[in-house]
Protein backbone atom coordinates (compact mmCIF):
# COMPACT_ATOMS: atom_id res chain seq x y z
CA UNK A 1 0.00 0.00 0.00
CA UNK A 2 2.87 2.27 0.71
CA UNK A 3 3.86 2.27 -3.23
CA UNK A 4 0.22 2.82 -4.23
CA UNK A 5 0.53 5.88 -5.72
CA UNK A 6 3.69 5.83 -7.37
CA UNK A 7 2.48 2.39 -9.40
CA UNK A 8 -0.63 4.34 -10.01
CA UNK A 9 1.12 7.30 -11.17
CA UNK A 10 3.32 5.28 -13.39
CA UNK A 11 0.38 3.70 -14.70
CA UNK A 12 -1.21 6.82 -15.48
CA UNK A 13 1.32 8.14 -17.27
CA UNK A 14 2.65 5.53 -19.15
CA UNK A 15 -1.57 5.11 -20.19
CA UNK A 16 -1.74 8.59 -21.48
CA UNK A 17 1.77 9.06 -22.89
CA UNK A 18 0.80 5.99 -25.25
CA UNK A 19 -2.54 7.70 -26.02
CA UNK A 20 -1.11 11.22 -27.21
CA UNK A 21 1.94 8.86 -29.32
CA UNK A 22 -0.99 7.11 -30.87
CA UNK A 23 -4.90 7.66 -30.82
CA UNK A 24 -4.66 11.16 -29.93
CA UNK A 25 -1.15 12.22 -31.91
CA UNK A 26 -3.33 14.68 -33.78
CA UNK A 27 -4.37 16.62 -30.42
CA UNK A 28 -0.42 17.42 -29.57
CA UNK A 29 0.51 19.08 -33.27
CA UNK A 30 -3.08 20.41 -33.47
CA UNK A 31 -2.82 22.37 -30.01
CA UNK A 32 1.14 23.28 -31.03
CA UNK A 33 0.21 24.83 -34.42
CA UNK A 34 -2.14 27.14 -33.02
CA UNK A 35 0.08 28.47 -29.78
CA UNK A 36 2.90 30.04 -29.91
CA UNK A 37 5.15 31.58 -27.40
CA UNK A 38 7.64 34.16 -27.40
CA UNK A 39 10.48 34.68 -25.51
CA UNK A 40 9.54 38.95 -25.38
CA UNK A 41 8.10 41.21 -23.00
CA UNK A 42 6.01 42.55 -25.33
CA UNK A 43 4.16 39.32 -25.78
CA UNK A 44 4.22 38.87 -21.38
CA UNK A 45 2.30 41.47 -21.19
CA UNK A 46 -0.09 41.07 -24.37
CA UNK A 47 -0.99 37.59 -23.49
CA UNK A 48 -1.19 38.26 -19.26
CA UNK A 49 -3.36 41.58 -19.48
CA UNK A 50 -5.84 39.91 -22.36
CA UNK A 51 -6.20 36.20 -21.85
CA UNK A 52 -4.26 36.12 -18.77
CA UNK A 53 -1.82 34.20 -16.33
CA UNK A 54 -2.57 30.74 -16.77
CA UNK A 55 -3.25 31.07 -20.86
CA UNK A 56 1.03 32.52 -20.46
CA UNK A 57 1.73 29.63 -18.50
CA UNK A 58 -0.26 26.95 -20.77
CA UNK A 59 1.60 28.78 -24.44
CA UNK A 60 4.40 28.20 -22.11
CA UNK A 61 3.97 23.95 -21.60
CA UNK A 62 2.79 24.22 -25.54
CA UNK A 63 5.76 25.34 -27.72
CA UNK A 64 7.53 21.87 -26.40
CA UNK A 65 4.91 20.08 -28.24
CA UNK A 66 7.09 21.38 -31.48
CA UNK A 67 8.63 17.32 -30.47
CA UNK A 68 5.61 15.69 -30.14
CA UNK A 69 7.67 13.03 -28.23
CA UNK A 70 8.33 15.70 -25.64
CA UNK A 71 4.86 17.24 -25.83
CA UNK A 72 3.01 13.88 -25.09
CA UNK A 73 5.49 13.66 -22.18
CA UNK A 74 4.76 16.46 -20.89
CA UNK A 75 1.02 16.68 -20.83
CA UNK A 76 0.89 12.73 -19.91
CA UNK A 77 2.77 14.40 -16.50
CA UNK A 78 0.50 17.14 -15.94
CA UNK A 79 -2.05 14.65 -15.93
CA UNK A 80 -0.80 12.00 -14.09
CA UNK A 81 0.53 14.51 -11.77
CA UNK A 82 -3.06 15.90 -11.28
CA UNK A 83 -3.97 12.52 -9.80
CA UNK A 84 -0.49 12.12 -7.25
CA UNK A 85 -1.20 15.72 -5.98
CA UNK A 86 -4.85 14.53 -5.45
CA UNK A 87 -3.80 11.86 -3.49
CA UNK A 88 -0.85 13.68 -1.35
CA UNK A 89 -3.88 16.32 -0.20
CA UNK A 90 -6.46 13.49 0.74
CA UNK A 91 -3.63 12.13 2.71
CA UNK A 92 -2.54 14.96 4.59
CA UNK A 93 -6.26 16.13 4.90
CA UNK A 94 -7.40 13.32 6.18
CA UNK A 95 -4.47 11.52 7.01
CA UNK A 96 -5.07 7.72 5.47
CA UNK A 97 -4.44 6.08 2.45
CA UNK A 98 -7.29 6.61 -0.39
CA UNK A 99 -8.36 2.89 -0.88
CA UNK A 100 -11.10 4.08 -3.48
CA UNK A 101 -8.66 6.02 -4.94
CA UNK A 102 -10.62 8.91 -5.83
CA UNK A 103 -7.51 10.95 -7.00
CA UNK A 104 -7.59 9.33 -9.99
CA UNK A 105 -11.06 10.75 -11.15
CA UNK A 106 -10.00 14.62 -11.61
CA UNK A 107 -6.97 12.83 -13.49
CA UNK A 108 -9.28 10.87 -16.08
CA UNK A 109 -11.43 13.44 -16.10
CA UNK A 110 -9.11 16.12 -17.20
CA UNK A 111 -7.59 13.31 -19.67
CA UNK A 112 -11.07 12.97 -21.18
CA UNK A 113 -11.26 16.51 -22.09
CA UNK A 114 -8.17 16.91 -23.96
CA UNK A 115 -9.50 14.26 -26.66
CA UNK A 116 -11.21 17.47 -28.46
CA UNK A 117 -9.02 19.60 -30.03
CA UNK A 118 -12.03 22.12 -29.60
CA UNK A 119 -11.22 22.17 -25.27
CA UNK A 120 -8.61 24.31 -24.24
CA UNK A 121 -5.84 22.73 -21.72
CA UNK A 122 -6.00 25.59 -19.74
CA UNK A 123 -7.55 23.74 -17.32
CA UNK A 124 -4.87 20.92 -17.06
CA UNK A 125 -2.38 23.38 -16.44
CA UNK A 126 -4.71 25.38 -13.55
CA UNK A 127 -5.53 22.44 -12.15
CA UNK A 128 -2.01 21.37 -12.14
CA UNK A 129 -0.93 24.57 -10.43
CA UNK A 130 -3.68 24.77 -8.00
CA UNK A 131 -3.06 21.58 -6.54
CA UNK A 132 0.45 22.33 -5.98
CA UNK A 133 -0.43 25.36 -4.38
CA UNK A 134 -3.01 23.91 -2.30
CA UNK A 135 -0.67 21.04 -1.37
CA UNK A 136 1.87 23.59 0.09
CA UNK A 137 -0.27 25.80 1.76
CA UNK A 138 -1.67 22.66 3.92
CA UNK A 139 1.67 21.18 4.39
CA UNK A 140 2.39 24.34 6.24
CA UNK A 141 -1.15 24.76 7.75
CA UNK A 142 -0.60 21.15 9.15
CA UNK A 143 2.29 21.85 11.37
CA UNK A 144 -0.10 24.31 13.34
CA UNK A 145 -3.88 22.91 12.90
CA UNK A 146 -4.80 19.16 14.05
CA UNK A 147 -7.18 18.22 11.22
CA UNK A 148 -9.61 15.71 12.36
CA UNK A 149 -8.91 12.08 10.76
CA UNK A 150 -11.96 10.59 11.72
CA UNK A 151 -12.12 8.42 8.94
CA UNK A 152 -9.32 6.39 9.58
CA UNK A 153 -12.26 4.96 12.20
CA UNK A 154 -14.18 3.74 9.20
CA UNK A 155 -10.70 2.31 7.68
CA UNK A 156 -10.48 -2.22 6.87
CA UNK A 157 -8.43 -3.61 9.39
CA UNK A 158 -7.52 -6.36 7.46
CA UNK A 159 -5.23 -6.34 4.48
CA UNK A 160 -6.87 -8.36 1.95
CA UNK A 161 -10.48 -6.18 2.57
CA UNK A 162 -7.68 -2.92 1.95
CA UNK A 163 -6.07 -4.65 -1.34
CA UNK A 164 -9.61 -6.18 -2.45
CA UNK A 165 -10.95 -2.53 -2.33
CA UNK A 166 -8.66 -0.90 -3.81
CA UNK A 167 -8.23 -3.21 -7.10
CA UNK A 168 -12.15 -2.94 -7.53
CA UNK A 169 -12.10 0.88 -7.93
CA UNK A 170 -9.20 0.70 -10.06
CA UNK A 171 -10.79 -2.17 -12.56
CA UNK A 172 -13.90 0.41 -12.16
CA UNK A 173 -12.02 3.78 -13.54
CA UNK A 174 -10.40 1.52 -15.93
CA UNK A 175 -13.63 0.25 -17.56
CA UNK A 176 -15.61 3.55 -17.17
CA UNK A 177 -12.50 5.34 -18.71
CA UNK A 178 -12.08 2.88 -21.24
CA UNK A 179 -15.98 2.96 -22.34
CA UNK A 180 -16.13 6.98 -22.43
CA UNK A 181 -13.04 7.25 -24.46
CA UNK A 182 -14.36 4.47 -27.51
CA UNK A 183 -17.73 6.19 -27.29
CA UNK A 184 -16.50 9.77 -27.37
CA UNK A 185 -13.54 9.15 -29.70
CA UNK A 186 -13.85 11.15 -32.79
CA UNK A 187 -12.05 9.08 -35.76
CA UNK A 188 -13.67 11.66 -38.35
CA UNK A 189 -11.89 14.36 -36.85
CA UNK A 190 -8.45 12.57 -36.68
CA UNK A 191 -8.87 11.73 -40.09
CA UNK A 192 -9.12 14.95 -41.34
CA UNK A 193 -6.61 16.79 -38.82
CA UNK A 194 -4.04 14.42 -39.45
CA UNK A 195 -4.84 14.69 -43.67
CA UNK A 196 -4.61 18.54 -42.86
CA UNK A 197 -1.03 18.19 -41.35
CA UNK A 198 0.31 15.59 -44.13
CA UNK A 199 -1.05 17.77 -46.82
CA UNK A 200 0.39 21.08 -45.27
CA UNK A 201 3.65 18.38 -44.77
CA UNK A 202 3.23 18.19 -48.62
CA UNK A 203 3.12 14.33 -47.62
CA UNK A 204 0.95 13.22 -50.73
CA UNK A 205 1.17 9.51 -50.24
CA UNK A 206 -0.31 10.10 -46.59
CA UNK A 207 -3.16 12.50 -47.97
CA UNK A 208 -4.19 9.67 -50.12
CA UNK A 209 -4.02 6.81 -47.84
CA UNK A 210 -6.24 8.84 -45.27
CA UNK A 211 -8.54 10.43 -47.69
CA UNK A 212 -9.69 7.32 -49.39
CA UNK A 213 -9.81 5.66 -45.93
CA UNK A 214 -12.74 8.37 -45.03
CA UNK A 215 -14.17 8.32 -48.61
CA UNK A 216 -14.10 4.24 -48.89
CA UNK A 217 -17.04 4.42 -46.19
CA UNK A 218 -19.77 5.87 -48.74
CA UNK A 219 -18.73 9.80 -46.53
CA UNK A 220 -18.78 13.29 -47.80
CA UNK A 221 -16.85 16.14 -46.66
CA UNK A 222 -15.51 18.67 -47.72
CA UNK A 223 -12.12 19.31 -46.42
CA UNK A 224 -11.52 15.68 -47.24
CA UNK A 225 -12.47 16.06 -50.93
CA UNK A 226 -10.03 18.55 -51.20
CA UNK A 227 -7.32 17.51 -49.91
CA UNK A 228 -7.94 13.93 -51.95
CA UNK A 229 -8.51 15.77 -55.24
CA UNK A 230 -5.12 17.90 -54.02
CA UNK A 231 -3.27 14.58 -53.97
CA UNK A 232 -4.79 13.30 -56.96
CA UNK A 233 -3.27 15.70 -59.11
CA UNK A 234 0.23 15.10 -57.24
CA UNK A 235 -0.11 11.40 -58.01
CA UNK A 236 -0.62 12.06 -61.80
CA UNK A 237 -4.17 10.48 -61.28
CA UNK A 238 -6.61 13.91 -61.33
CA UNK A 239 -7.86 13.16 -64.93
CA UNK A 240 -8.07 9.45 -64.72
CA UNK A 241 -9.66 8.86 -60.63
CA UNK A 242 -11.83 12.03 -60.41
CA UNK A 243 -14.76 10.49 -60.36
CA UNK A 244 -13.83 6.88 -58.36
CA UNK A 245 -15.53 8.01 -55.77
CA UNK A 246 -18.82 10.18 -55.85
CA UNK A 247 -18.30 13.94 -56.18
CA UNK A 248 -21.58 15.14 -54.20
CA UNK A 249 -20.13 18.43 -53.36
CA UNK A 250 -19.48 19.37 -56.92
CA UNK A 251 -17.10 22.51 -57.23
CA UNK A 252 -17.41 22.81 -53.45
CA UNK A 253 -15.24 19.21 -53.70
CA UNK A 254 -12.35 21.52 -55.17
CA UNK A 255 -11.68 24.85 -53.48
CA UNK A 256 -12.89 26.87 -50.40
CA UNK A 257 -15.12 29.50 -52.14
CA UNK A 258 -14.63 32.32 -49.35
CA UNK A 259 -17.21 32.67 -46.99
CA UNK A 260 -15.44 34.51 -43.87
CA UNK A 261 -15.33 31.26 -42.17
CA UNK A 262 -13.21 31.05 -39.38
CA UNK A 263 -12.44 27.32 -39.44
CA UNK A 264 -11.78 27.41 -43.18
CA UNK A 265 -9.57 30.43 -42.94
CA UNK A 266 -7.14 27.46 -42.47
CA UNK A 267 -7.12 25.61 -45.70
CA UNK A 268 -7.52 27.78 -48.68
CA UNK A 269 -4.07 29.03 -49.12
CA UNK A 270 -2.47 24.96 -49.30
CA UNK A 271 -4.25 25.08 -52.76
CA UNK A 272 -3.53 28.76 -53.76
CA UNK A 273 0.13 27.99 -53.42
CA UNK A 274 0.10 24.32 -55.13
CA UNK A 275 -1.02 26.60 -57.91
CA UNK A 276 1.48 28.99 -57.31
CA UNK A 277 -1.60 32.05 -57.10
CA UNK A 278 0.83 33.54 -54.16
CA UNK A 279 -1.22 36.57 -53.86
CA UNK A 280 -4.34 34.99 -53.14
CA UNK A 281 -2.65 31.87 -50.92
CA UNK A 282 -1.31 35.10 -49.05
CA UNK A 283 -4.74 36.49 -48.62
CA UNK A 284 -6.20 33.16 -47.37
CA UNK A 285 -3.02 32.96 -44.88
CA UNK A 286 -3.53 36.62 -43.60
CA UNK A 287 -7.05 36.56 -42.75
CA UNK A 288 -6.53 33.12 -40.90
CA UNK A 289 -3.86 35.08 -38.56
CA UNK A 290 -6.61 37.53 -38.01
CA UNK A 291 -8.31 34.80 -36.42
CA UNK A 292 -6.30 32.28 -34.89
CA UNK A 293 -3.27 34.90 -33.85
CA UNK A 294 0.12 35.09 -34.59
CA UNK A 295 1.04 31.07 -34.69
CA UNK A 296 4.27 29.86 -36.73
CA UNK A 297 2.41 28.24 -39.68
CA UNK A 298 0.64 31.50 -40.55
CA UNK A 299 4.09 33.72 -39.61
CA UNK A 300 5.80 31.22 -41.65
CA UNK A 301 3.95 30.98 -44.80
CA UNK A 302 3.39 34.66 -44.86
CA UNK A 303 7.42 35.43 -44.32
CA UNK A 304 7.90 32.31 -47.75
CA UNK A 305 5.08 34.63 -49.58
CA UNK A 306 6.23 37.76 -49.19
CA UNK A 307 9.52 36.67 -50.14
CA UNK A 308 8.68 34.84 -53.19
CA UNK A 309 7.00 37.85 -54.49
CA UNK A 310 9.77 39.83 -53.62
CA UNK A 311 8.73 41.90 -50.71
CA UNK A 312 11.43 41.30 -48.31
CA UNK A 313 10.81 43.96 -45.96
CA UNK A 314 7.10 42.54 -45.25
CA UNK A 315 8.39 39.33 -44.62
CA UNK A 316 11.35 40.60 -42.32
CA UNK A 317 8.37 41.59 -40.32
CA UNK A 318 7.31 37.73 -40.06
CA UNK A 319 10.66 36.34 -39.65
CA UNK A 320 11.49 38.86 -36.57
CA UNK A 321 8.27 37.66 -34.61
CA UNK A 322 9.48 33.83 -35.36
CA UNK A 323 12.97 34.57 -33.90
CA UNK A 324 11.72 35.18 -30.68
CA UNK A 325 10.39 31.81 -30.35
CA UNK A 326 12.52 28.83 -28.91
CA UNK A 327 11.87 26.12 -31.81
CA UNK A 328 11.15 28.65 -34.61
CA UNK A 329 14.11 30.54 -34.74
CA UNK A 330 16.64 28.35 -36.77
CA UNK A 331 13.82 28.08 -39.75
CA UNK A 332 13.46 32.03 -38.72
CA UNK A 333 17.42 32.42 -40.04
CA UNK A 334 16.70 30.20 -42.26
CA UNK A 335 14.33 32.46 -44.18
CA UNK A 336 16.44 35.81 -43.44
CA UNK A 337 18.85 34.04 -45.26
CA UNK A 338 17.31 33.81 -48.23
CA UNK A 339 15.95 36.92 -48.45
CA UNK A 340 19.49 37.94 -49.15
CA UNK A 341 19.51 35.20 -51.66
CA UNK A 342 17.94 33.45 -54.65
CA UNK A 343 16.55 30.09 -53.12
CA UNK A 344 14.58 27.48 -54.88
CA UNK A 345 12.87 26.52 -51.35
CA UNK A 346 10.75 29.35 -52.03
CA UNK A 347 7.09 28.39 -53.33
CA UNK A 348 6.30 28.75 -56.94
CA UNK A 349 5.52 32.20 -58.14
CA UNK A 350 3.02 31.38 -61.28
CA UNK A 351 2.48 34.83 -62.03
CA UNK A 352 6.04 36.41 -61.53
CA UNK A 353 6.68 39.08 -64.39
CA UNK A 354 3.16 39.55 -64.98
CA UNK A 355 1.29 43.22 -64.90
CA UNK A 356 -2.11 44.18 -64.17
CA UNK A 357 -2.88 47.10 -66.16
CA UNK A 358 -5.34 48.02 -64.94
CA UNK A 359 -5.39 46.55 -61.40
CA UNK A 360 -7.12 42.76 -61.50
CA UNK A 361 -8.97 41.34 -58.43
CA UNK A 362 -9.50 37.55 -57.92
CA UNK A 363 -12.61 36.02 -57.79
CA UNK A 364 -13.01 35.04 -53.76
CA UNK A 365 -16.49 33.32 -54.22
CA UNK A 366 -15.72 31.43 -57.94
CA UNK A 367 -12.28 29.88 -58.76
CA UNK A 368 -13.14 29.23 -62.53
CA UNK A 369 -12.25 32.54 -63.54
CA UNK A 370 -8.32 32.23 -61.31
CA UNK A 371 -8.00 29.21 -63.00
CA UNK A 372 -8.53 30.20 -66.72
CA UNK A 373 -6.31 33.46 -66.10
CA UNK A 374 -3.24 31.24 -64.64
CA UNK A 375 -3.54 29.11 -67.51
CA UNK A 376 -3.61 31.84 -69.93
CA UNK A 377 -0.38 33.46 -68.30
CA UNK A 378 1.51 30.51 -67.17
CA UNK A 379 1.45 27.99 -70.12
CA UNK A 380 3.21 25.23 -68.43
CA UNK A 381 1.39 25.25 -65.25
CA UNK A 382 -0.27 21.56 -65.41
CA UNK A 383 -2.28 21.76 -62.07
CA UNK A 384 -4.13 25.06 -63.05
CA UNK A 385 -4.78 23.22 -66.39
CA UNK A 386 -6.14 19.94 -64.34
CA UNK A 387 -8.32 21.75 -61.89
CA UNK A 388 -9.19 24.14 -64.75
CA UNK A 389 -10.84 20.84 -66.96
CA UNK A 390 -12.07 19.29 -63.60
CA UNK A 391 -14.07 22.50 -61.97
CA UNK A 392 -15.90 22.73 -65.61
CA UNK A 393 -16.78 19.05 -65.46
CA UNK A 394 -17.77 19.13 -62.35
CA UNK A 395 -20.35 22.41 -62.86
CA UNK A 396 -21.76 21.05 -65.62
CA UNK A 397 -20.28 23.35 -68.22
CA UNK A 398 -19.61 21.12 -71.26
CA UNK A 399 -19.47 23.72 -73.71
CA UNK A 400 -16.83 25.25 -71.78
CA UNK A 401 -14.71 22.50 -71.16
CA UNK A 402 -14.64 21.42 -75.12
CA UNK A 403 -13.40 24.89 -75.70
CA UNK A 404 -10.95 25.20 -73.12
CA UNK A 405 -9.45 21.73 -74.35
CA UNK A 406 -7.20 23.28 -76.24
CA UNK A 407 -4.80 23.98 -73.57
CA UNK A 408 -3.81 20.39 -73.04
CA UNK A 409 -1.74 20.91 -75.80
CA UNK A 410 0.90 22.80 -73.69
CA UNK A 411 1.56 18.94 -71.87
CA UNK A 412 2.79 15.49 -72.68
CA UNK A 413 -0.15 13.45 -72.17
CA UNK A 414 0.27 9.88 -73.58
CA UNK A 415 -3.37 10.30 -74.91
CA UNK A 416 -6.56 11.86 -74.09
CA UNK A 417 -7.36 11.02 -70.31
CA UNK A 418 -10.48 8.48 -70.00
CA UNK A 419 -12.66 11.18 -68.07
CA UNK A 420 -11.79 14.27 -70.73
CA UNK A 421 -13.44 12.04 -73.81
CA UNK A 422 -16.64 11.34 -72.49
CA UNK A 423 -17.31 14.66 -71.96
CA UNK A 424 -16.17 15.61 -74.64
CA UNK A 425 -18.34 13.28 -76.51
CA UNK A 426 -21.25 14.83 -74.58
CA UNK A 427 -20.12 18.16 -76.21
CA UNK A 428 -20.13 16.28 -79.69
CA UNK A 429 -23.66 14.66 -79.58
CA UNK A 430 -25.25 18.00 -78.41
CA UNK A 431 -23.97 20.25 -80.85
CA UNK A 432 -23.52 20.12 -85.19
CA UNK A 433 -20.81 18.32 -86.81
CA UNK A 434 -19.07 21.97 -87.78
CA UNK A 435 -19.57 23.33 -84.15
CA UNK A 436 -17.48 20.03 -82.60
CA UNK A 437 -14.84 20.11 -85.36
CA UNK A 438 -13.41 23.55 -83.90
CA UNK A 439 -12.54 21.88 -80.87
CA UNK A 440 -9.86 20.14 -82.69
CA UNK A 441 -10.06 16.80 -80.93
CA UNK A 442 -11.86 13.20 -81.82
CA UNK A 443 -13.41 10.80 -79.59
CA UNK A 444 -12.74 7.38 -79.96
CA UNK A 445 -14.94 4.27 -80.77
CA UNK A 446 -14.16 2.19 -77.75
CA UNK A 447 -15.62 5.60 -75.97
CA UNK A 448 -18.32 5.86 -78.01
CA UNK A 449 -19.42 2.01 -77.79
CA UNK A 450 -18.84 2.33 -73.90
CA UNK A 451 -21.29 5.04 -74.27
CA UNK A 452 -24.06 2.75 -75.99
CA UNK A 453 -23.85 0.43 -73.47
CA UNK A 454 -24.33 2.81 -70.50
CA UNK A 455 -27.36 4.56 -72.03
CA UNK A 456 -28.98 0.98 -73.02
CA UNK A 457 -28.39 0.35 -69.07
CA UNK A 458 -30.02 3.81 -68.32
CA UNK A 459 -32.76 3.18 -70.46
CA UNK A 460 -33.23 -0.50 -68.85
CA UNK A 461 -33.22 1.37 -65.44
CA UNK A 462 -30.63 -1.60 -64.53
CA UNK A 463 -29.42 0.81 -61.47
CA UNK A 464 -27.08 -1.79 -60.17
CA UNK A 465 -25.60 -2.79 -62.80
CA UNK A 466 -24.89 0.87 -64.55
CA UNK A 467 -23.12 2.28 -61.34
CA UNK A 468 -20.78 -0.97 -61.47
CA UNK A 469 -19.94 -0.34 -65.24
CA UNK A 470 -20.00 2.65 -64.78
CA UNK A 471 -19.81 4.62 -61.55
CA UNK A 472 -16.51 5.87 -62.07
CA UNK A 473 -17.34 7.75 -65.80
CA UNK A 474 -18.12 11.63 -66.40
CA UNK A 475 -21.76 10.33 -67.64
CA UNK A 476 -22.83 8.96 -64.67
CA UNK A 477 -22.04 11.65 -62.33
CA UNK A 478 -23.75 14.39 -65.25
CA UNK A 479 -27.02 12.17 -65.17
CA UNK A 480 -26.97 11.34 -61.22
CA UNK A 481 -24.76 12.77 -58.92
CA UNK A 482 -24.46 16.68 -60.02
CA UNK A 483 -25.57 18.83 -57.15
CA UNK A 484 -26.61 21.51 -60.37
CA UNK A 485 -29.02 19.01 -62.08
CA UNK A 486 -28.51 16.68 -65.11
CA UNK A 487 -28.86 19.30 -67.60
CA UNK A 488 -25.29 20.66 -69.62
CA UNK A 489 -24.89 24.12 -68.85
CA UNK A 490 -24.19 26.73 -71.28
CA UNK A 491 -23.25 29.89 -69.09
Amino acid sequence: MRFLKYIVFATLFIAYFLCYQGALSHVIIYHEQHHLFLFSSAYFHRTVLSEGFLSYATNFFIQFFFHPTWGSALLAFLLAGVYYLTDRLYRIVFKSEDLMNLAVIPSLALFLHTMSVDHTLNIVTGSFFALLLANMLLSVAGRFVNINPAIVRFLPKRKAISIGIVCLFLALYTAGGYYYFIKQYNVSERIMLRTDQFAKAKQWDKVMEYTENYLRRGRSNQLISYYHNMALYHAGQMPYRLFDYPQALGVKGLYFPWNANSRESEYGHVLYEELGHLNEAHRWEFEAMVVWGETAPHLLNLARYNLAVQRPQVAQRFINVLKQSLFYSDAACSLEQQSKEASDELPYNALIGVNDVPARFSNVVNIGPELNYLCEKDTANRMAFEYLMSHLLLSNHVEKFAKSLKYICNFSYPELPRIYEEALYVYELGVPEEEFAKVGFRVSEETKRRFERYYHLAEKNQMNELQREFGNTYWFYLNYISPYGNKVLTN
